[in-house]
């Protein structure tokens, strides 16, 4: 083993150790997680995850070794802890279920400021991508002496409801009602008033359009 590929096991080691050490700025959960990905042809496996808010990776531990997830076309869902992930266009989202309905989630955070990236770059191995190591040890670490800093300011969502088969998305009542016909959007105003529906809380979003399919199905 040569000197680079020596160091180099040396950071991912200490990446990892500061991994199961400190919270994750910007990530789902404190710490990987474990969790199963079930595959569009039935098969699963299990492993630890955790999934980037900041640019929408699934990411996983190969090892000592910080892997984000590719190929999302194979994936049916993804399963941490009792959170589960659909894949969606480009990234994750997370699935909110209710009794008559289903919403997903997306998050998008608000970065104010991003610093110089290590130059170590990014390798490819198959169908994962092995995160940028420098990036990865500042973006955990904190130290204030390296050249990368990552601040989470705010947190907007995005919901996807189906209708008519079709995933449509919004982010507040204004949005979310133009996405009907002019004559349901009354009715839809009346519920989000009777429930003082919060359009910056997911589970009274949820709750929300649980009602409206259970007032359907009613019909």
């Amino acid at each position: 083993m040569n000197a680079v590929k020596i160091y180099l096991f040396f950071i991912l080691t200490i990446v990892c150790m500061r991994l199961s050490a400190q919270a994750l700025n910007g990530y789902y959960f404190n710490d990987f997680t474990l969790g199963r990905v079930l595959l569009k042809n039935k098969q699963f496996a299990n492993g630890k995850f955790n999934y980037d808010l900041v640019n929408h990776q699934m990411h996983y531990l190969d090892g000592n070794t910080d892997m984000i997830v590719e190929n999302l076309s194979d994936i049916e869902v993804i399963v941490i802890d009792t959170v589960r992930f659909m894949p969606f266009t480009d990234r994750f989202l997370e699935v909110l279920q209710g009794e008559q309905a289903t919403l997903l989630l997306d998050r998008e955070i608000t970065v104010r400021e991003y610093g110089k990236v290590g130059a170590m770059g990014v390798a490819t191995h198959g169908s994962v991508q092995a995160i940028d190591v420098n990036a990865r040890f500042q973006r955990v670490n904190g130290d204030n002496k390296m050249d990368l800093t990552i601040y989470k300011d705010d947190i907007a969502y995005i919901y996807f409801v189906q209708i008519k088969r079709t995933w449509k998305s919004f982010r507040n009542q204004v949005t979310f009602l133009k996405l009907f016909p002019k004559k349901e959007q009354e009715k839809l105003r009346a519920i989000i008033k009777e429930m003082k529906t919060d359009f910056n809380e997911p589970q009274e979003v949820l709750k929300f359009w649980d009602e409206c399919q259970l007032r359907n199905a009613d019909k």
